[in-house]
């Protein structure tokens, strides 16, 4: 652990958790006895309540290290710093150690540059309170509470309003309580964005594989429905896999922005029967997200990816004999496909070949697909292009045979009709002059 993550200045940590509660109360009492002393009303545990106000030292609130926004960053943390015990953050949640990193992972937050760039500007102060709990944790307010702490220990004369700071106290309640309410404040519909998609996922796992929460409880919690439970469950176990697989174990911040990758991937595959061709998708999609396209968004490629799937392996075969000629069935990569028929044992070499890629063979790969897609493309257009005249003339019968069967009703006027009719003859001749030139070339 570097020495500029770990900067204690940051918390006060002269007390332990009983001494803060302590400490909290006492200004609660305080507080009521002055002039501006308020209350902040707020729905929590399923009614009103009004907050008591008070204000603290900025080193007095502890952050709350299960924050939702911070648990993908916490996995990475751990993954990239393996000296530190995979409890560093859960066994002891008063520790400086992980409050200082905590610190550290809010301030890499992708949205705190512009939270930061507010604050610079002195004359955006505080105007609502943190949330915290009644032994000083921050519910509501971990990412400005970390900007001005940053900006306060940078220069205590400039931001010297950040010394103190209003906190609103939210009486005992459960975890099950506090994480309604962070749900209900920080993962509302209209600020969900703040969330990157792998934390949001890896916050419904939590729920689920660690405290066992039904699915259905989850769902509710965080508003959602249950499929969409499950596809950010399916979409975390494929980007899992992808991450193990180029070595890159829990750095969920290589896929930030492959939230719609991911998401297509988990929808197309369900699309496709035969584990080989699964196996196939995953691996041609993770190829993408590693070398990126430069003709559109990945998650636009994965749905063309399987439609063309056939016409990709036969061109990867022809294309990159060296990178899928020389592969040996063993028994330690059948397992990754059921059973298949001779007929398919070109197509699952070529599955087998694309698992263990390097990441220059994967660029040549994502060559291979492209120029496919491409074709296949053009080909679909050339189709679509050569059924135009029929599908225009087809048109025009349409047209002729509903004029025809206007003839008998009153009222129609004749004017021009002739020489429309004359148009149309023309038209016809020149087209049955084209077909008769067309039909004797083919």
């Amino acid at each position: 652990m570097s020495d500029d993550i770990i900067k204690t200045e940051f918390i006060n940590f002269e007390y332990d958790q009983i001494e803060r509660i302590d400490k909290i109360k006492k200004l609660i009492i305080e507080s009521r006895s002055s002039s501006d002393h308020a209350k902040f009303p707020i729905n929590f545990m399923n009614r009103g309540h009004d907050l008591e106000m008070i204000y603290v030292p900025i080193g007095l609130p502890m952050y709350r290290l299960e924050n939702g926004r911070t648990l993908s960053l916490q996995d990475e943390y751990l993954a990239t710093n393996q000296d530190i015990p995979d409890d560093f953050f859960t066994r002891d949640i008063n520790s400086p150690e992980a409050q200082s990193v905590q610190h550290y992972l809010l301030m890499k937050l992708s949205e705190i540059k512009g939270i930061l760039k507010t604050f610079k500007d002195t004359t955006n102060k505080q105007t609502e309170p943190l949330i915290i709990t009644n032994t000083g944790f921050v519910v509501n307010g971990n990412r400005r509470l970390s900007c001005w702490r940053d900006l306060f220990f940078e220069d205590k004369i400039t931001y010297k309003h950040f010394e103190y700071i209003r906190v609103a106290v939210l009486p005992e309640a459960n975890e099950k309580a506090i994480a309604q309410l962070e749900a209900d404040e920080q993962i509302a519909p209209d600020i969900k964005a703040d969330y990157s998609w792998h934390s949001e996922a890896r916050m419904i796992q939590k729920r689920i594989m660690e405290i066992g929460e039904k699915q259905e409880d989850v769902a509710t919690l965080y508003r959602m429905t249950e499929k969409d439970i499950e596809l950010r469950l399916e979409m975390l176990f494929y980007a899992n896999q992808y991450l193990i697989r180029n070595n890159w174990d829990r750095q969920w911040s290589k896929l930030d922005q492959q939230k719609y990758a991911f998401e297509q991937l988990v929808k197309e595959r369900k699309k496709i029967n035969g584990s080989i061709e699964k196996s196939m998708l995953e691996s041609l999609t993770f190829s993408f997200v590693t070398v990126g396209s430069d003709e559109g968004r990945i998650y636009g490629k994965v749905p063309e990816i399987r439609k063309y799937m056939n016409s990709i392996a036969v061109a990867i075969r022809e294309e990159l004999p060296n990178v899928v000629g020389n592969i040996q069935t063993t028994n330690n990569s059948s397992y990754l496909f059921d059973e298949i028929s001779e007929d398919e044992q070109d197509l699952t070499d070529i599955a087998k070949a694309l698992v263990n890629l390097t990441e220059n063979d994967q660029k040549k790969v994502v060559d291979v697909i492209e120029s496919v897609i491409s074709e296949e493309n053009a080909k679909a257009r050339e189709k679509k292009s050569s059924n135009y005249m029929l599908d225009q003339v087809k048109k025009a019968v349409t047209a002729l045979e509903n004029a025809v069967s206007s003839c008998n009703e009153d009222g129609i006027s004749t004017k021009g009709i002739n020489k429309q009719l004359g148009a149309i003859e023309g038209n016809v001749a020149l087209l049955r002059k084209w077909l008769t030139e067309h039909e004797n070339t083919n």
